[in-house]
């Protein structure tokens, strides 16, 4: 691989030497900067960057090179220099990695170290050209503007958000709790991948409240940035969004507060908008609502597996109803929600079910609206199958066109852009031949009027002008018979006459290479080539073998030889050559002009494009929704969806979970839910591991998201009551490396979850209370899950091991107990047989009376020694909990047992004596019988003592073990 790939090299070892000197000069950069260099043909990575480039693109140490430094620079360097060069094609891929994988900046400089460009996760402008990809959502950077009152005990946050690639400036303030929930929602429904935050770092009484900001941003896999809080400043922010909006009229910033008019600032001059002539007027201003859509916490996104994730935590399959662990090496099963309903056919399309994702509709109108047109789409197959396999398809990625034509001019974007309004109409007189169908109703007629149809037409008119100018500029006819992109002659009288002189000097050409052919005596087709060489212009070619002839004729000039043979002309030819390539020059600035005018006048029209190109998105979608439900293992229903301020209700006849049961080797056993205020709106599951406890739970989070983003769901029947925000928290690993432990992250988790439900959320938990001691574990579980049904009274699902959480449900009649049926099948002790447990996936009311972890442990084959021990251990501690509660319910006085022990501890030790003289204390003297036997003298000589001394510790000892 390495030797593809061209060494470091420099003109002069003073350039080399001015090269490493600067390298060394530079400031230092954080761990998560990766600098490049762009040498022009190729690029290169230096230093502990090029370590990052082997291990992260190449996968091997092996592409390093040694830098070659000379014994003055060398002493500025702490080690050995190695650095590795990259391709543009690599290059793009590098870019993609840091940015969009790894949430990495990027710093671009040139050879002499001076900077180009520079990139973040949030601000990838500079940089897409190189990349050269789709991205599959939106690039969103925000920017936030504290103020903490600390009396109150909250906190307002002022929010912009910038999104770049669909021209959007958006504001609003956050009103938030002290774990910061509301600020971890907006991050997630608008998926920021970058924050700006005021570097506090001099104020040590925000310090502690900064870090859980940056804790929140962490978890929502987005980068903060720190700028000094001066930039935050919200003047001259009216005059520049007028700039970049166009519209003075249209806005209006009264509305927002100061704090967010600063954070707006911020951003601004982070971003560096107004120096980009490009942007200017371009920008529209919108309103965003946090309650307009779903909350969900950063935990939620990964427990629902909505998205495919970086660190291989996925599905994996175990049994009928699998569990969530890490990725199997076949990542080419469907592992998310959004792989499972991505059958999108536009880029756009794509984008748009990455957002629905993670801003499901909490209105009940907008939801029908979409299940409607799901239903109608499913019903018209026909309809369906020919807009996925012949419209959809030709529908090109508008916004990534017309970002390049802004970058430069070229006819090849103009042309997909036409070829964009030509298939609008062929869409729109699709949907109305099916609209025509009678058996339509007139509710569904109408929405698909106001959704789809009365849009598009909408649009179409302005885009015949475009059309017009298309025509008339560009030859569609040289397009279509070679693919070459080229301004029609006839449109421009200067670009005519220099054709028609291009033209008569190629005849000129032709006839001088006809000539020559029959003066040398060679077939001008098969042997004697004309060819318009990159630098001899238009020339002659023969083989080497042929060449003989060439040379015993002086008119015939030889240009250069090559392995594909001789380079030759003719006096009157170079001049010929020499004048068409002038022309040609002339010819190409002639038109080269005229295309960045039609490529100027095109990009006029991009708030149409862009339009169109989201309402056929919107199409795209809805048919991936449609083709998921009906293709799926068992075909999802239309669900019956309740508002917020109706009767809660949420009734699931044989649910699955959508995703699971689309992996090849599990048959997925169904299971009903119901949820119900006042009746059953907190459900304890409790049942064995690997019982399908957890894909429970998850599957009803997963089912209500996808009603509320207009899908159908994997069930038999379903009633749906629409949620607020759906809560998770199932599960966390130790993040050593930032301090944080397991049960820290449960516990901040947790906190957030009870500032941020309703009484309209959805709460999932999962094995509450494992990071810490048993009691406190319990202890923590109880008062959370009796906060939670007591003062919330949202709908809850709580798996748990502690089977003593069950006694919840003789308090509160809201809580209701469901375990996950297993059977046990008693094995022979007289050969040994462990005991079988049968998982049988059923979801049933009730409790689960015992733990199943050793069976599991038995069914993953442990050894028999630690099995038998384990049983051993926990028979004891059984017994322990048994003795102690029955010991409890004695209602003895502290003396009394202090008196019974002294007792208790007599009697053993003369029970030990008598043994150690019988010599029972061997085992070759020890049998069954006689162990017993002596057990039961114990127990006899326990009861005895406890009736002569009338001790009521005694009394309750004897009585438990007899």
């Amino acid at each position: 691989m390495s030797s593809t790939r061209p060494d470091l090299k420099f003109s002069d070892i003073s350039e080399e030497r001015g090269f490493y000197k600067r390298f060394v000069s530079l400031p230092e950069k954080p761990s998560s900067t990766v600098r490049i260099v762009d040498k022009g043909d190729y690029y290169t990575v230096i230093g502990e960057d090029a370590h990052f480039v082997a291990d992260n693109v190449y996968h091997t140490q092996s592409v390093l090179k040694d830098c070659k430094v000379d014994g003055v620079v060398a002493k500025e360097f702490k080690g050995p220099m190695k650095y590795v060069t990259v391709s543009p094609q690599v290059a793009s891929s590098l870019l993609k990695t840091c940015l969009l994988d790894l949430n990495y900046k990027v710093e671009i400089y040139d050879k002499s170290w001076k900077l180009l460009k520079s990139a973040s996760p949030g601000n990838i402008e500079q940089v897409q050209d190189i990349m050269n990809v789709a991205v599959d959502s939106s690039i969103v950077m925000a920017s936030l503007k504290l103020q903490f009152n600390s009396q109150e005990g909250f906190c307002v946050i002022g929010v912009s958000f910038v999104d770049t690639s669909d021209y959007k400036i958006g504001m609003l303030d956050i009103i938030d709790n002290e774990v910061f929930s509301n600020l971890e929602s907006f991050l997630i429904q608008l998926g920021v991948r970058e924050c700006l935050l005021p570097d506090l770092s001099k104020n040590e009484n925000l310090n502690s409240e900064m870090k859980k900001i940056c804790s929140v941003i962490e978890r929502c896999n987005c980068v903060a940035t720190f700028i000094k809080s001066q930039d935050f400043s919200e003047k001259n922010v009216e005059i520049d969004l007028t700039k970049l909006v166009g519209d003075e009229l249209s806005l209006s910033l009264s509305k927002y507060s100061n704090l967010a008019l600063g954070a707006c600032g911020a951003l601004l001059g982070y971003l560096q908008l107004l120096s980009d002539q490009d942007q200017i007027g371009k920008y529209e201003v919108m309103q965003h609502s946090l309650e307009e859509f779903i909350k969900l916490d950063a935990s939620a996104i990964k427990a629902l597996n909505l998205f495919p994730q970086n660190n291989s935590q996925s599905l994996t399959i175990s049994g009928p109803n699998a569990s969530f662990g890490s990725l199997g090496s076949n990542r080419s099963k469907i592992t998310s929600l959004f792989q499972l309903l991505n059958n999108c056919k536009t880029n756009a399309g794509v984008r748009l079910l990455n957002e629905w994702l993670k801003q499901p509709l909490t209105d009940v109108e907008k939801i029908t609206k979409r299940h409607i047109l799901v239903e109608y789409l499913i019903d018209q197959l026909e309809l369906r199958q020919m807009l996925q396999s012949d419209y959809l398809p030709a529908i090109p990625d508008v916004r990534r066109i017309t970002k390049k034509l802004m970058g430069s001019s070229n006819l090849e974007g103009v042309l997909k852009i036409y070829q964009f309004c030509k298939k609008i109409p062929e869409i729109t007189q699709l949907l109305e031949s099916f609209l025509s169908d009678d058996q339509v109703q007139n509710e569904v007629k109408n929405l698909i009027k106001a959704v789809w149809l009365d849009p598009l037409l909408a649009q179409t008119g302005p885009l015949a002008s475009l059309e017009e100018m298309v025509e008339t500029t560009v030859d569609l006819e040289v397009f279509e018979q070679s693919n070459e992109y080229m301004i029609k002659v006839e449109f421009n009288e200067e670009l005519a006459r220099i054709r028609d002189q291009l033209d008569s000097l190629r005849d000129q050409i032709n006839a001088i290479h006809m000539e020559s052919a029959e003066d040398l005596g060679f077939d001008p087709e098969k042997k004697l080539k004309l060819e318009n060489h990159h630098i001899h212009g238009w020339c002659m070619r023969l083989t080497r073998n042929d060449a003989k002839e060439l040379r015993k004729r002086k008119e015939y000039m030889e240009l250069s030889t090559v392995k594909a043979g001789i380079y030759f002309s003719t006096k009157k030819l170079k001049e010929i050559a020499n004048e068409t390539a002038t022309l040609q020059k002339e010819y190409e600035k002639q038109q080269s002009t005229l295309v960045k005018e039609i490529v100027s006048i095109t990009l006029t029209y991009s708030p149409v494009l862009e339009r169109l190109s989201l309402i056929l998105a919107n199409l795209d979608v809805l048919c991936s929704f449609a083709h998921a439900s009906s293709y799926a293992p068992i075909p999802y229903i239309r669900p019956i969806m309740h508002g917020l301020n109706t009767q809660r209700k949420t009734r699931l006849t044989n649910s699955r979970h959508p995703v699971l049961e689309m992996q090849d080797d599990v048959a997925f056993i169904s299971n009903d839910v119901l949820l119900e205020d006042d009746v059953a709106n907190f459900l304890i599951i409790t049942g064995p591991n690997m019982g399908g406890k957890s894909t429970y739970i998850r599957q009803v989070g997963v089912i209500s998201l996808m009603a509320q983003i207009g899908c159908f769901v994997p069930c038999e029947e379903a009633e749906i009551a629409v949620v607020d925000a759906i809560l998770c928290r199932v599960g966390a690993g130790d993040s050593q490396l930032k301090g944080v432990s397991t049960f820290m992250v449960e516990m901040l988790e947790t906190a957030s979850i009870l500032k941020n439900a309703t009484k309209n959320s959805l709460i999932i938990v999962d094995e509450l209370g494992r990071g810490t001691s048993t009691y406190d574990g319990f202890g923590l579980a109880w008062a959370i899950a009796e906060f939670i049904a007591g003062k919330i009274g949202c709908f809850a699902l709580f798996a748990t091991h502690f089977h003593e959480l069950t006694a919840l449900s003789d308090k509160l009649s809201n809580v209701q107990n469901m375990h996950v049926v297993a059977h046990i099948e008693k094995g022979d002790s007289n050969h040994n047989d462990s005991d079988d447990i049968t998982l049988l996936y059923k979801v049933e009311p009730g409790i689960s009376d015992q733990s199943f972890g050793i069976h599991v442990a038995e069914v993953v084959q442990f050894p028999q020694k630690i099995i038998k021990m384990a049983k051993r251990k926990a028979e004891e501690l059984e017994s322990l909990k048994h003795y102690n509660r029955e010991i409890k319910k004695a209602k003895l006085t502290s003396e009394e047992l202090s008196h019974g022990n002294k007792c208790l501890k007599i009697l053993l030790k003369d029970w030990v004596r008598q043994v150690k003289e019988q010599g029972l204390d061997k085992p070759e003297n020890l049998s069954d019988e006689n162990s017993q036997e002596k057990i039961q003298q114990l127990l006899r000589s326990l009861a005895k003592e406890a009736q002569k001394n009338n001790d009521k510790y005694l009394q309750y000892v004897s009585e438990i073990l007899l």
